[in-house]
């Protein structure tokens, strides 16, 4: 059987486009986003494209270096593997593709909508995201949620709560509020977006943005979320502090905006732990729960253990931070 695998960079647009086309996937796994992800980090960003006998396996990819040894990792959210149909033994063939480029391991945070167990391999790891189903429109989400959102949500109305669409006003929120109010949540370097990645994603055509005002006209808040065909991704919010208690419109304002596109869901994210409050949050909308995976892979376990080693860190340690060997050290 004759199999193909290639990498398609990030100043590749054209191509990358083309290699998603026929493959289900997130917007985790875009162009835009991975462009805008790669000018938030720094780092070389690929779309991996392995094709056999029709079946085309796709996966963003950032390259990572430590110490000389390269690891790969999910540019960001959640992506991972997404194939147009099912390739028996991917899992020895990717990894024999990573070994053979010289990679160390890599870290994908695959998305559960678009994973497969015969692609991934071993997972290490499970997390909830939620799910909101937009097939019903704004009344459908509404009706499936419990009866405090409900009564928010008519709070918000009776406030005289208004919705802010135009998206010159709502950029320029975004990019004055965001970094201000990552402050006060305060959100470390890795967990923000840069300016110049903000500008970027803010050009995608699939990136959509929703305001909320006061009765007075004052703007809020405002939510980003990016969308394919398959679904949508709750991506980034920013508020000034009397716009905290606008969360729940925000969403719902992001709910008729997709569910008017056609969008089937919206990934709401998970929590920041297990079952905690945020995740607690997010439940009282009753949404679908489906497992984000942890693929935490290692191709060279030799050149791993000893990269362990020098860190003082165990090579078989499988929770927190992976690659275990940035424990004491950083990615460039």
């Amino acid at each position: 059987m004759n199999c193909s695998d290639r990498l398609i960079g990030v100043d590749e647009p054209v191509a990358w486009r083309e290699a998603l086309e026929g493959v289900p996937h997130s917007f985790y796994a875009t162009w835009d986003c991975c462009h805008a992800a790669a000018l938030n980090t720094g780092w070389p960003t690929q779309l991996y494209v392995g094709e056999r006998e029709g079946v085309r396996v796709v996966c963003p990819l950032s390259v990572r270096q430590h110490r000389g040894a390269i690891d790969w990792v999910t540019p960001t959210g959640f992506s991972g593997f997404a194939s147009n149909g099912a390739w028996p033994g991917f899992a020895d063939h990717w990894a024999a593709f990573a070994k053979g480029r010289g990679v160390v391991c890599s870290y994908l945070a695959q998305h559960p909508d678009f994973g497969d167990g015969a692609l991934e391999g071993a997972a290490a790891g499970e997390e909830a995201l939620y799910f909101l189903d937009l097939r019903q429109g704004l009344d459908g989400v509404l009706a499936q949620a419990d009866t405090t959102r409900r009564k928010d949500w008519q709070r918000w109305q009776d406030r005289g709560g208004q919705f802010v669409t135009d998206r010159d006003t709502l950029a320029a929120f975004l990019l004055a509020q965001y970094g201000p109010f990552m402050d006060r949540m305060g959100a470390g370097r890795a967990a923000r977006w840069r300016d110049d990645a903000l500008q970027a994603l803010l050009q995608c055509p699939s990136v959509g943005l929703v305001g909320t005002a006061d009765a007075q006209g004052q703007m809020l808040a405002v939510i980003l979320y990016g969308w394919t065909a398959w679904g949508a991704e709750g991506m980034l919010q920013a508020s000034l502090p009397e716009g905290r208690d606008h969360t729940i419109a925000l969403m719902l304002g992001g709910v008729r905006d997709l569910s008017a596109r056609g969008i089937p869901w919206f990934n709401l994210g998970g929590g920041v732990r297990s079952g905690d409050s945020v995740a607690a949050a997010k439940r009282r909308w009753r949404p679908r729960e489906a497992s984000f995976r942890r693929l935490k892979q290692t191709y060279d376990p030799v050149r791993y253990a000893a990269l362990c080693a020098e860190a003082g860190v165990a090579a078989d340690a499988t929770e927190g931070y992976f690659p275990a060997y940035y424990a004491t050290g950083s990615a460039r």
